[in-house]
């Protein structure tokens, strides 16, 4: 009996420290994979300072097009290799530029950090129309509507030429409903959407925020539509249609087609097109703010 009882609580003991081993090997395993994680964790952040100092350094440098290694070093804990490459690109005409910071670890694949900033110039024939027109064309129809004849110029080929907007593409936001350019605003970075069909501002639609929109395509503007801060807006092949009583604080407005303008409108600013239309009469007033540099918010993608 005292036999049984002995080898009975061996045999417990002999589990209980396979157990307690069990647990040991467990709580290894989990301090190990956190600290790897903890680890991931602080070379993140790391980088991300790294990067966003390099950054806010730079965006504001007119670097020639180019990469440019900013730094080469190892970050702790790990002695971790890690570089950050700025990139600075031109659209052909020179008047868009992409300037980009990238932080990458080496060996942590999903350690990565990127910033960018999008900027738009003007040609020097466009900055020299801004401030004294508010409409250049090569033609105009409504001309009777216009209260001061003095707002309209026959605009050469240069003076309506539109930047290379294209280069945008993959650069920009691509996607906005109508919904979200009134719920979330315009100024989240520039937008380039790459539609074959009309983009349309919905009637009387209070848009806020400083932005370049493009579309592809055409663009409608719906009546009673108010932009309240300061825009460029880009049909790249098509037509803009501006309704009726829309109001424009301070807008660049340029289509490669056609212009076309309700009436009881207030626009500040510069509409230029190969051809503008005037439905009726409406107010105009030039700005040449309307062509100062416009650059994007910082944004990564």
């Amino acid at each position: 009996m005292e036999k049984r009882e002995r080898g009975s609580i061996s045999l417990y003991l002999l589990v209980v420290a396979l157990l307690m081993t069990l647990l040991a090997h467990m709580a290894l395993l989990w301090s190990q994979r956190e600290f790897g994680k903890t680890k991931q964790r602080l070379l993140e952040q790391q980088l991300r300072q790294l990067n966003n100092s390099y950054f806010l350094n730079l965006k504001d440098s007119s670097l020639a097009p180019g990469q440019y290694q900013c730094f080469a070093g190892v970050l702790q804990p790990g002695s971790e290799p890690v570089e950050i490459i700025a990139k600075s690109e031109d659209s052909t005409d020179g008047l868009i530029n992409f300037f980009q910071v990238q932080g990458t670890a080496a060996n942590l694949g999903s350690a990565v950090q990127r910033l960018c900033r999008l900027s738009l110039n003007f040609s020097e024939s466009q900055r020299l129309l801004a401030g004294q027109y508010a409409l250049a064309s090569k033609t105009v129809t409504g001309l009777e509507y216009l209260p001061q004849e003095a707002v309209y110029k026959q605009a050469s080929t240069e003076e309506v030429k539109l930047p290379q907007v294209r280069f945008f593409y993959n650069k920009a936001a691509s996607a906005m409903t109508a919904d979200e350019a009134v719920s979330e605003g315009l100024s989240r970075h520039f937008n380039y959407l790459d539609l074959d069909k009309s983009f349309v501002f919905k009637n009387n639609s209070m848009l806020l925020g400083e932005t370049v929109f493009v579309n592809k395509s055409s663009i409608e503007i719906g009546s009673g539509c108010t932009f309240a801060d300061r825009v460029a807006i880009y049909s790249q092949k098509g037509n803009i249609i501006i309704g009726n009583n829309v109001r424009m604080n301070k807008a660049l407005i340029h289509a490669y087609g056609t212009v076309s303008i309700g009436t009881g409108c207030t626009i500040n600013g510069l509409i230029i097109a190969n051809k503008i239309i005037l439905k009726g009469t409406s107010s105009f007033s030039a700005d040449a703010d309307v062509v100062a540099p416009f650059v994007s918010c910082a944004f990564t993608n």
